[in-house]
Formats: C-alpha cells, sequence, structure tokens
C-alpha cells in the first residue's frame, strides 16, 4: 500500500510570499493562495496598489501582509524577512511573480535597460529565493518554490523581446539548479511558463486586434492564458502531492510550444 492519498493537493504550509503579488499572474496567485488556506504576504514597490487582496483575506479569514520592498537590493529582502517571520512566521512557499520587460529593438537596446530587465527578473528571483532558503526553509528541511519564466524561454519573436528572452531562458537554467542544490533540504524548485496572459506588461500590445489574433491563431487551445491557469499550476507546485517534482518548468500555454 503506498498510504494515504487524502489531501494530496493541499498546500504544504500556511504562509506564502508572492513577490510582485499586487498586480498581474502575481495577484492572481495570491488570490488563489488565499482562497485555499494559506496566509499570504506579498511583496512590492507599490504595497498598498492591492486593497481587494485584504478584503478577500478578511472575507476568507485568513491573513494578508503587504511589504515593501525592491527585490533588487539585498538590504530590502532582510528587511522583509523579518517583518513576515514577525507578522506571519515561517514562509513555507514562495512564488516569484515579479518582472519586466522593456520593448525596444534588439539594434537599440542599450545596456542600462537591458541590466535592469535582468536585475529584476534574474537577480531578484534568486535574492528572494536565497533569503526563504536560508532563513526559512533550509532549516525546516521543507519548502516549495515556483518562479515565473514565459513561453518566450522557448520561442522567439521577430522584434523587441530580447532582454526579456535571455532573462526568462536563464530562470529556466537557474530553476534547475537549483532544485539540485537544495533537494537535499526537503525544498522544490519549479517554474511555470505561461503564454500570454493580459497583465500590464503586455496590455498594450495586446489590445491591438491585429497582434492579438495573430497571438490567438498560433495557440492550439486558440485562446490567451488566465490569471487562474496560473494560479491553479502554482497551487499546485506548491500542494503536498507534487514533493517529487523539482527542477521542472511547466508550460502552462495551450500548446503553443508544441505548435511551433
Amino acid at each position: 500500500m503506498e498510504g494515504s492519498m487524502k489531501n494530496l493537493f493541499d498546500p504544504i504550509g500556511k504562509v506564502a510570499l508572492v513577490t510582485g503579488g499586487t498586480s498581474g499572474l502575481g495577484h492572481a496567485i495570491a488570490e488563489a493562495f488565499l482562497q485555499n488556506g494559506v496566509d499570504v504576504a506579498v511583496c512590492s514597490r507599490h504595497p498598498e496598489s492591492a486593497p481587494d487582496l485584504a478584503e478577500l483575506a478578511e472575507k476568507e479569514g485568513r491573513r494578508y501582509l503587504p511589504v515593501y520592498c525592491d527585490i533588487t537590493k539585498e538590504e530590502d529582502i532582510e528587511k522583509m524577512g523579518d517583518i513576515i517571520e514577525k507578522e506571519l512566521g515561517p514562509v513555507t512557499m514562495l512564488v516569484n511573480s515579479a518582472g519586466m520587460n522593456i520593448l525596444k529593438h534588439a539594434e537599440d537596446f542599450d545596456a542600462a535597460s537591458f541590466n535592469k530587465v535582468m536585475s529584476l527578473n534574474v537577480l531578484g528571483t534568486h535574492n528572494v529565493s536565497k533569503m526563504c532558503g536560508k532563513r526559512w526553509m533550509i532549516p525546516a528541511h521543507k519548502g516549495r518554490i515556483v518562479n515565473l519564466s514565459s513561453a518566450k524561454a522557448f520561442l522567439g519573436t521577430d522584434r523587441d523581446y530580447t532582454a526579456y528572452c535571455a532573462s526568462k531562458g536563464a530562470i529556466n537554467m537557474y530553476t534547475s539548479q537549483l532544485a539540485c542544490e537544495w533537494a537535499k533540504f526537503g525544498i522544490s524548485v519549479n517554474a511555470i511558463a505561461p503564454t500570454f496572459v493580459v497583465t500590464p506588461i503586455n496590455a498594450d500590445r495586446l489590445a491591438n486586434p491585429e497582434f492579438y489574433n495573430s497571438l490567438v491563431k498560433r495557440i492550439p487551445y486558440g485562446r490567451l492564458g488566465t490569471g487562474k491557469d496560473m494560479a491553479a499550476a502554482a497551487l499546485f507546485l506548491c500542494s503536498e502531492g507534487s514533493e517529487f517534482i523539482t527542477g521542472v518548468t511547466l508550460k502552462v500555454d495551450g500548446g503553443v510550444t508544441s505548435m511551433q
């Protein structure tokens, strides 16, 4: 007998940290955690910008903690860790959702802009993972980390995504390496690679009917992704039943990367 199969998809703990959790995919993931019995801390440079999450937490009987943090700065991250530990306790689940893109042609992509994208998307992911691992997950010998990759880690496009694609490719390899290093501590590390989802990072481009229709045509499922799609994947990868899954980049993309 394999033992009890009950509650396989329950979260592994009661406290999650979602970076970039006040908007976009991070917001949807924070919502999902709150609705599934988890207390949630979100960090953002605009922590006051999601009062609806505070309202949802009250409705669900959960605790919600928005914290200011620039995840490219280690001193900010340590202060954030102190605040979360005091208010909510140890974090067992981390979703690195904070990210950005700067739309420029490759031939015009200056070093400062390129570094800004890489710093937030890659270094920021490492900084927060390191803090959560060292402070809470390694001592507890338990944890789940989910990074936000992208279908653009696998597929190029005709313009404007040089730094973004590079950063998400780096996230895939970072996820694999951290999974190898931290498996011995009982920590699984995975990534989610969405296709296009309407978020502030791409809303302007998706408002163009020609661009929108060209995307949908390439997706076998015939639609863009939703925040719910990504939240479901994050919940699964943070569940009791996902323990033996690590180092994986899960394509939540309606089949677009299989079609190319």
